[in-house]
């Protein structure tokens, strides 16, 4: 009974948001669009995002422009879920707010390597996010290299992570990003029993553990297909934690010297065990599909629970991915069946 008067007000408003997510019909409508300006017209019409898109020209948006809008649409939900939140539930949506922090990091060390000069645009999102944030988005934005970036950081808990990677010789991007995501997980993890208990708990547990697990065993299987690192190389990139795998597990899919070998370690293991469903696609696939599955399950099985609004946060960022992908697979000429098949898989 404590749980569903909890929850009642934010599981009220969460479903009142997802009755606006995109259909499976709206998607195939959506990958029918002839051009970008007709597809960003399709979506500014959706009652998810008209608001966003009301005093847009699609005619004459950049696609920078266009994701940024999208990219706001994750922040807006966001907001409106945490006005609803109790107290309690506030302290998980507080801890979750890293996220977006990351990725905001994320996109201001792209445009500092790529050379661009860029202004953050989170009008929408400002004032929560000065509310709830240490970083000082104007001096971040104003950083033209990665050193003033990352000396721009200092008081955050992200400053010291980034700084030691000035002690290695060039370091790119990719090594900052990496950084910054082993952190956060890590972060993520050792600070989950703060703020959650008992059911809610077990809930997040369940969310992120699996979802560390595959992330590990997604990027040991691409560092040995694309990137042919040494296991010393890919022990560093790992996430430091362990739910369902154990650390035989990771060592006897780091040292398999095949990928032949590595996915006979993967067939025998625990997600192979509990998943068979899954693991005959590719395992970028599995992978979103095994996530996908743990989220819904949860959700429906704890309604009234922290698990409901996990679900709908990972429904909503990818809901996001699926029409940014639409949009990349529109503007290349794809086929409506083809787009369809990219956002689906």
């Amino acid at each position: 009974m404590g749980n569903l008067l909890a929850y009642s007000g934010t599981t009220t408003k969460i479903r009142a948001i997802q009755s606006r997510f995109f259909t499976q019909d709206d998607y195939r409508e959506l990958a029918a669009q002839k051009s970008v300006p007709d597809a960003v017209a399709y979506i500014k019409k959706h009652p998810g995002y008209h608001e966003l898109f009301a005093n847009m020209d699609e005619a004459t948006l950049h696609r920078n422009e266009i994701e940024k809008i999208l990219t706001n649409a994750v922040y807006v939900d966001f907001q409106k879920i945490y006005r609803f939140a109790t107290i309690h539930q506030r302290k998980f949506l507080d801890m979750y707010f890293k996220r977006y922090e990351v990725a905001i990091l994320k996109r201001c060390m792209r445009m500092v390597f790529d050379h661009r000069d860029f202004k953050l645009d989170l009008s929408l999102f400002y004032d929560f996010f000065e509310k709830h944030s240490d970083l000082d988005l104007n001096k971040l934005s104003n950083s033209r290299t990665i050193e003033e970036l990352v000396a721009n950081l200092k008081g955050s808990i992200y400053y010291e992570r980034l700084n030691r990677l000035s002690n290695i010789e060039h370091p790119t991007l990719f090594d900052y990003e990496m950084a910054l995501d082993i952190y956060y997980f890590t972060w993520l993890w050792k600070n989950k029993d703060k703020a959650l208990k008992k059911d809610a708990l077990r809930s997040f547990m369940d969310a992120y553990g699996v979802k560390m697990d595959l992330l590990n065993i997604r990027w040991i299987y691409r560092c040995k297909k694309y990137y042919h690192m040494t296991n010393a190389e890919i022990y560093a990139l790992l996430i430091p934690v362990q739910y369902h795998l154990k650390k035989t597990d990771i060592r006897d899919m780091v040292e398999a010297p095949t990928l032949d070998e590595f996915e006979a370690v993967v067939k025998k293991g625990y997600y192979a065990k509990h998943y068979p469903q899954f693991m005959d696609t590719p395992l970028d696939s599995a992978y979103n599909n095994i996530r996908d599955f743990v989220q819904h399950k949860n959700a429906s099985q704890n309604p009234y629970s922290v698990a409901t609004i996990i679900a709908f946060l990972y429904s909503k960022e990818h809901e996001i991915s699926k029409l940014t992908i639409a949009l990349e697979c529109i503007r290349y000429g794809l086929s409506p069946s083809e787009t369809l098949e990219y956002i689906t898989h």
